[in-house]
């Protein structure tokens, strides 16, 4: 009998979208140009973000309701939270890095920034390094600059954050899923 096609480009769970995250996270750590940096870092601001996605739709009854404070598929009025929400809300301390991200993913798709956190601007720009009078290295660098405070954050450190915190959660959860090996074509 013939396996029907994957239907999500051979990914299968939340632990195939981290590790994809890694992937994206190496991408946006190699630089390049300014472009790739920005492109990557878009990746990897997606790639966490949709980890919860999957997250939700893998998850038990019991632990959909106790991570969330919903019983999946529950009716709910228009203006209450739904499970992104109430995930994020519940599970900052562990996770704080998600909504960032998720903040990141929605405002270059839909061109504003709307939802968690206050973030002032997301941004690029080249470090350059000085030796004497010359510079010895460029590189591109991708951040997010706070609103309340105006601190930078590097976007390579929030996406290894929320790498870190994705891999335990999914560990502790029983959602981490072992790999086979990757076969080289």
């Amino acid at each position: 009998m013939t396996r029907p096609p994957p239907k999500f480009f051979g990914l299968a769970s939340s632990t195939g979208l981290y590790l994809k995250l890694m992937f994206d996270i190496e991408r946006l750590k190699a630089g390049g140009g300014t472009k790739a940096v920005q492109y990557a870092a878009m990746d990897a601001a997606v790639t966490a973000s949709h980890i919860l996605d999957w997250v939700l739709n893998e998850l038990t009854p019991d632990a959909h309701l106790r991570l969330t404070g919903l019983k999946r598929g529950a009716k709910r009025k228009r203006d209450e939270p739904g499970p992104i929400i109430t995930f994020i809300e519940r599970n900052r301390n562990e996770l704080g890095g998600i909504d960032y991200c998720r903040q990141i993913a929605n405002s270059m798709k839909h061109m504003k920034i709307s939802l968690g956190p206050a973030i002032n601007g997301i941004g690029s720009t080249v470090k350059l390094k000085w030796t004497e009078n010359q510079i010895t290295s460029a590189h591109a660098i991708a951040y997010i600059q706070i609103k309340d405070n105006g601190d930078k954050i590097n976007i390579v450190e929030l996406f290894e954050d929320t790498a870190e915190q994705w891999r335990g959660f999914l560990i502790e959860e029983g959602l981490w899923v072992k790999q086979a090996p990757e076969i080289e074509d």
